[in-house]
């Protein structure tokens, strides 16, 4: 495994930033501590509902094994805690195949709750992107978790990573690899979701075994947190001095763009398929439009990478503009950029732009499968208040059945990308 340089270790060592918490995971609702025949209800509430108001619940799973993993976990709750009764929910709502049909996380006072550092998954392995700036008591006095920093994940508990990546997937609702790279990392940090698999037997003392720049190995134990609890977080490197890529300057703004002047390339982040509260769409699109027509551009770029879908149609004015505009509308003026994080409508979009425009698409394979189920629905479960989601609708969007929408150009992030600040992937569309 490649590893950085001296020269980033450095880097890292001395560039740290405390940001705030941001926690962009739907809260469900309560789930307090239940009798084992409350959970056996919600059992068979769902094991009922899901057949009842899925479009087709059993096309990838037969319905005999879901009934039998129904079974299965019906029988072994009443030596089940709580948390490992939902993790069995969860399991099989993932078994059906459908990367909509999901159950929620219990909040409330049985809620999840999480370890305080965050991962993500590259292309040369999972590392750790945030720590938290609070300090942990040792034989030697108060340390810090900044040495996890940049490191790579090997190790939880005494359970190597690939296998806990392996054990985490039964419970996560995906149909590609690449949606399961995108969501794992969020999992690797539930305590109750890994004691629940047998990975950590003590989750109130979360272990991880880390691999530093020089190949060494680094554990630390983490207590877990609320996940409403407020996190200082501590993330390298300093952006005040290694400049943010524009990919990552403004995750949670719906749209927006701008004009790159030396390279005449105009790129427009699209992060969610909805109106904006303070700005429509259609307004947006034709101010992006009418400095498209009144600036030099040499190239157009649209990123789809972050975007994980809302309402299909919100785009249409964009698209219907750029056909129009045969200057930009053309092979090696606009790129499109796609990867992991493109999920349901924003994969419904990808595939709009590749069959009205001209555009050269750059990244990697989309998390969402082109024909797939969506459409959401959803139901509460009676006595946990968890809510399962659901699909209502196929969408046939592409010839065959490939499990991802593929770039015409693959460049994939690596760790050392992510960690001094770069872009590959636009670089590339610049080279280009």
């Amino acid at each position: 495994m490649a590893h950085a340089t001296a020269q980033l270790t450095l880097l890292l060592s001395s560039l740290l930033v405390i940001i705030p918490a941001v926690d962009r995971r739907p809260q469900p609702q309560n789930a307090a501590t239940l009798r084992p025949e409350q959970w056996r209800q919600d059992l068979q509430s769902l094991a009922t509902e899901l057949p009842r108001r899925h479009k087709n619940l059993f096309f990838k799973t037969p319905r005999e094994e879901f009934d039998r993993a129904v079974a299965e976990l019906d029988a072994a709750i009443p030596a089940k805690a709580d948390h490992e009764i939902v993790v069995g929910l969860m399991r099989i709502t993932a078994l059906v195949g459908d990367a909509h049909t999901s159950l929620s996380f219990p909040g409330g006072s049985g809620a999840f709750r999480r370890y305080p550092l965050r991962l993500a998954w590259f292309r040369d392995g999972i590392y750790v992107t945030h720590v938290t700036a609070a300090t942990f008591p040792s034989p030697r006095g108060l340390r810090g978790y900044r040495r996890a920093l940049g490191a790579r994940l090997v190790q939880v508990g005494e359970t190597a990573i690939e296998q806990v990546v392996a054990a985490v997937s039964t419970v996560i609702s995906h149909e590609n690899e690449a949606w399961l790279r995108e969501q794992s990392p969020s999992y690797l940090v539930i305590p109750e979701v890994l004691n629940a698999l047998g990975v950590l037997p003590d989750m109130e003392r979360g272990r991880f075994v880390f691999e530093d720049f020089s190949g060494q190995r680094l554990s630390l134990e983490f207590a877990p947190v609320s996940r409403s609890e407020p996190i200082e977080w501590l993330q390298a490197p300093l952006w005040t001095r290694v400049p943010l890529p524009l990919y990552r300057q403004k995750p949670d703004v719906f749209y927006w763009y701008q004009y790159l002047d030396d390279s005449q390339t105009l790129y427009f982040q699209y992060n969610r398929c909805a109106n904006a509260p303070d700005l429509p769409f259609s307004t947006f699109a034709q101010e992006l439009l009418a400095f498209l027509d009144t600036h030099p551009v040499a190239r157009f770029v649209i990123d789809l990478r972050q975007n994980p879908g809302g309402n299909s149609s919100i785009i249409s004015p964009l698209i219907s503009g750029l056909r129009s505009r045969t200057a930009i509308n053309r092979r090696g003026h606009l790129f499109v950029i796609i990867g992991q994080g493109t999920f349901s409508s924003g994969v419904n979009n990808t595939i709009d732009l590749r069959n009205q425009t001209n555009a050269i698409f750059f990244g990697g394979p989309t998390g969402g499968k082109p024909n797939s189920y969506g459409e959401l629905g959803s139901f509460v479960l009676p006595n946990s208040g968890l809510t399962c989601f659901y699909s209502t609708k196929f969408f046939q969007l592409v010839p065959g059945d490939p499990p991802s929408v593929f770039p015409d150009i693959t460049v994939e992030l690596s760790s050392d990308d992510y960690l001094t600040g770069r872009d590959p992937v636009l670089e590339a569309i610049l080279a280009d």
